[in-house]
């Protein structure tokens, strides 16, 4: 398939996949004897798989990690777990973090912000 198809197919934009494949993040396509990219099914797979990680909130030097591994289909049921626990860690501590952001906000509104009297928590 074209580059056209390809974005209506996964949702990405042109450049988006254009990076992904100029990082290594997908196999390079095979070219038509026009010169144009085709892209197969595989491609698609390996670019859904990366909006997946990127919605779990893998980053981009995680997900070049994860590729690397999977794509000569070494990344193991055990490797991936691990990555998703240690993934789930981060957003705990993250989620803390903002918590604590939060509260001091919400403390500020309380007692130091002109509108104190007409704010409600």
């Amino acid at each position: 398939m074209n580059i056209k198809e390809l974005t209506e197919t996964v949702g990405l934009s042109r450049d988006t996949i254009r990076f992904y494949e100029r990082e290594g993040l997908i196999s390079t396509p095979s070219r038509k004897s026009n010169g144009y990219r085709d892209y197969d099914n595989e491609i698609v797979e390996q670019l859904n798989m990366i909006v997946m990680v990127k919605e779990l909130g893998f980053t981009l030097k995680e997900i070049r990690e994860l590729t690397e591994l999977l794509y000569p289909n070494s990344l193991t049921q055990s490797q991936m777990g691990e990555k998703l626990i240690e993934k789930n860690r981060q957003i705990e501590i993250k989620i803390s973090e903002l918590f604590e952001m939060k509260t001091l906000i919400d403390d500020a509104l309380k007692g130091m912000c002109e509108y104190k009297d007409k704010v409600t928590l």
